[in-house]
Order: C-alpha cells, then structure tokens, then sequence
C-alpha cells in the first residue's frame, strides 16, 4: 500500500477541456450575476453569454499556450474536442427551453469572432477587457457612462434651486446612482477577465500535447476515408 502516493491531476485533453469549460460558466455566471455589475438581464440570458465567453476564453489560453508547437494540423484535434464538449454542455443547459447548439451555432461564432477581434484590436489591458465586456452586456462605454453622470449632475444642481423640479430629485438622483454603479461595473470587468484567464492557463498547461496529435491525426485519416 502506497500511504505518500499522490493524486495527480488528469492530463487526458478530453477531461481537461470539459472540466475547465464548467469552471468557466459557473464562475463567469457568478461574477456577472453579482449586483455590482448591475447587469439588468434575465439569469438565462447571462447564463447564455457566460457560456459564450467561457468559449471564447479557453480557446483563446489555449492558442497562447501552444503557440509554435503545434501546426494548424496538429490543433484539429483540440478543437474537435472543444467544440464537442462546448455542445454537449449547452444542450444540457438550455435544450429544455427550446434551444440548441446546433440552432445557435452560427450566433456562437460570431459573438466568439468578435471579442477575438476585440482582443486582437484593443491589445493592451485594460482597453481589450472593457470592450468584450461591452460587446457581451451592451453596455455603454466608461467614458459614455461618466459623461451622462456629469450632465444629470448638473442638471441635478438647477433642479435643487427650482421648487417647481422638487419632485424629480429623488428621480434624478436614483438615475446618477445607477450610471456611476454601472461605470464602476468596468473596475470590476477589469478584475474578472485576468482572473478567469489565469485560471484557465492553469487548467490547461497539464494538457497532453501529443494525445491532441494523435487525435489530429485519427481525425485527418477519417477525412480522408470519406
């Protein structure tokens, strides 16, 4: 009996994919649920972009994480393996209102397409996050949001010296809370993203590179038996 053996932690691609992608939405989901980023949204519409950016996210660790040692060949197994595994949890999560991967694929790889575009574009932190944060809520942008802050203020301080607007202060002031909240959101976005990205380096640096080369491989073979 072996008392000092250790549990080492899988290394099989397969394993390591799926996991990291449940660990994605269910964090993504709890941060975005938080009510500092006062995401107005129904808890399935955030649970759909969480799955999206969760996607996006490890696919995109992964790439960084393979750079110049694998051949675009060589990755076909990985993402044979993503996007089986991305499928087979959205179905699970959403096939009982109605939706499925199969429908929404083509809505999947745009919103993926474009915060690769984002990242790509806006390269340096904490710009990159602050757009694919925008693209996935619809949120204004920080500077957009702080300029309506200052102007409700202003308009804020007349209404405070005319008794004829004494009714729409308490108004007014509820909106300039909600604008300051929702910019203070991007502090929060600029926290989130780093995170999530580092944990998923974590997850997948134990990937065995030469199990995805050898399903690159099963999987080219096939395609040319057909």
């Amino acid at each position: 009996m072996k008392f000092f053996s250790r549990n080492k932690e899988p290394s099989d691609p397969a394993i390591i994919i799926k996991n990291c992608l449940k660990f994605l939405l269910n964090r993504i989901t709890d941060e975005l649920d938080g009510d500092g980023y006062h995401w107005n949204k129904p808890w399935g519409v955030k649970r759909f972009e969480s799955i999206v950016l969760a996607k996006f996210i490890l696919d995109y660790t992964f790439e960084r994480i393979i750079e110049d040692q694998l051949s675009d060949d060589e990755k076909i197994g990985y993402y044979d393996l993503s996007n089986s595994s991305f499928s087979n949890i959205f179905n699970d999560e959403f096939s009982e209102v109605g939706m499925n991967y199969e429908d929404m694929q083509e809505e999947i790889e745009k919103k993926v397409e474009a915060y690769i575009t984002a990242r790509r574009e806006h390269r340096r932190p904490p710009e990159c996050w602050f757009k694919i944060y925008m693209l996935m809520t619809g949120s204004k942008s920080r500077e957009e949001l702080e300029e309506e802050v200052k102007k409700k203020t202003a308009g804020l301080e007349l209404m405070r010296t005319n008794e004829n607007f004494a009714p729409m202060v308490s108004q007014y002031e509820s909106k300039i809370k909600i604008l300051k909240d929702q910019a203070g959101a991007f502090e929060l976005a600029e926290m989130m993203f780093p995170h999530m990205f580092r944990s998923t380096r974590q997850k997948l640096i134990r990937i065995n590179l030469k199990k995805i080369k050898a399903l690159s491989k099963k999987l080219a073979k096939k395609d040319k038996k057909k």
